[in-house]
């Protein structure tokens, strides 16, 4: 889970609280009052004016009215009814407050955090204020000022779970593992059945590795709060790195479910996927994780492999011209991507040329590429592998594999089959992609047979 989604989550939390119905005895109207509806704003308005309103009456309908304006689309005229409101009473608390849960609603922490400032500066003791600015300044990542007002906020109030939960955020974030653990477990102690801060104590302990920890915290989670799709990412987490692919594909299943933009979680069942050999499977979570950060070049990587394993060569060319952008370190990618256009129709041999002229001519791959290019045969590049010394695990697997490949640009399937079979049974560790490769080529040639 991302630090910006860790802090929405629990910026979220301050949300409810604020946003919950508006009901309840301090309620001056009936009419004031969900379902939410333009008439509703206009009783609420009425409670606002009218001089015979309580002040509690008075901040129950702006905060009525500010929700429903808000929810019906009319974000402008929340901030403008406020700040008129403001206006007219410039030493009310309330319109300060409400104004900025609005501002930080709509991530304008900049105006949110000076109107906190201002509410703080008539009540200087309402801890919850202190809480929602450190969490805009640690959105705008302000840490020292951040820290700052969840300390105080904790003075001011040391039984609330939230202040906990949001420094526990913070430390965690900036490396402080055990600080984070010792804030959400504070939390836990005043908030027993705090889902959040249990699912966050369980990715603190995972960073710990401290995983039986963590699925405590993840179960429990889940029993609380089973619509919390993070605690199914984090238990998800845990199986895929225990080798349950079954139970890791489940959680993250329905985490995607509960929230169909949880990164994390595409890209963990596209993993575990993998894993089971389903790479056609995989590609649709990579592709749903790029739609959502179209700009993570290790994404696109892991989409590259997965679409070259079965056999889609044109998108595996296009993702690997953008791993070989964002990563020109990484030799294999423009192999990988001559290979992939190949394939596909576009014998793109002059790029491979150019692609590799910076080559280390006496290391891995430059052997097996100038054999592609034509400037060496398959026994010959055998010897300088030989002389190279690259004959370990990896560099049997390499070779069988890529001299496969080389065999099937040249549409000798016959000639290639022998190093393929070779490559699916050698590869391993590091070769988990060329083994998966191989095999997949293997079973799409037999089932064309």
């Amino acid at each position: 889970m991302s630090f910006r989604r860790h802090i929405h989550a629990s910026v979220a939390v301050a949300t409810l609280l604020l946003a919950a119905p508006f009901t309840g005895a301090v309620r001056a109207s009936d009419v004031c009052a969900p379902p939410i509806s333009p008439r509703m704003i206009v009783a609420c308005t009425a409670v606002i004016d009218d001089p015979a309103s309580t002040a509690a009456q008075r901040s129950e309908a702006l905060r009525g009215r500010a929700i429903g304006q808000v929810r019906l689309g009319n974000r402008a005229a929340a901030i403008e009814g406020l700040t008129a409101y403001i206006t007219a009473h410039p030493g009310d608390f309330d319109g300060y407050n409400m104004r900025a849960w609005i501002h930080a609603w709509l991530d304008n922490h900049d105006s949110a955090i000076a109107d906190y400032s201002k509410a703080i500066e008539i009540n200087p003791a309402a801890a919850l204020i202190y809480l929602y600015r450190g969490q805009s300044y640690q959105m705008r990542e302000n840490v020292a000022k951040a820290r700052a007002d969840f300390d105080e906020a904790i003075r001011l109030k040391p039984e609330g779970a939230d202040t906990y939960r949001s420094r526990g955020l913070l430390r965690r974030h900036h490396g402080d593992t055990d600080g984070a653990i010792a804030d959400f477990s504070a939390a836990v102690s005043h908030a027993p059945r705090d889902a959040l801060s249990l699912a966050f104590r369980g990715e603190a302990y995972v960073a710990r590795k401290d995983f039986d920890k963590a699925l405590i915290d993840f179960d429990a989670s889940i029993a609380i709060a089973p619509k919390f799709d993070n605690a199914f990412n984090g238990r998800g987490e845990i199986r895929l790195m225990r080798g349950d692919n079954e139970g890791a594909i489940a959680d993250f299943t329905k985490a995607i479910t509960l929230n169909a933009n949880n990164i994390g979680a595409h890209v963990d069942r596209a993993i575990a996927l993998s894993r089971k050999g389903d790479y056609v499977a995989a590609i649709p979570d990579y592709d749903a994780a790029l739609r959502l950060t179209p700009d993570d070049s290790s994404l696109r990587n892991r989409r590259s492999h997965a679409l070259f394993i079965t056999g889609q060569y044109a998108d595996a060319a296009e993702d690997f011209a953008d791993v070989i952008k964002s990563a020109p370190e990484y030799g294999l990618a423009k192999l990988l991507r001559y290979i992939a256009q190949a394939r596909s129709g576009n014998d793109a041999l002059a790029e491979l040329k150019r692609n590799t002229a910076k080559f280390d001519r006496n290391d891995w791959p430059w052997p097996m590429v100038a054999v592609y290019l034509g400037e060496i045969t398959p026994d010959e590049m055998m010897k300088r592998m030989k002389q190279m010394r690259l004959e370990d695990d990896f560099g049997a697997c390499g070779v069988s594999f890529y001299l496969g490949q080389y065999w099937m640009v040249k549409e000798k399937p016959h000639e290639a089959l022998p190093h393929l079979k070779r490559a699916a049974k050698v590869c391993r560790g590091d070769g988990e992609f060329e083994q998966a490769a191989a095999r997949f080529e293997i079973k799409r040639h037999e089932a064309s047979r």
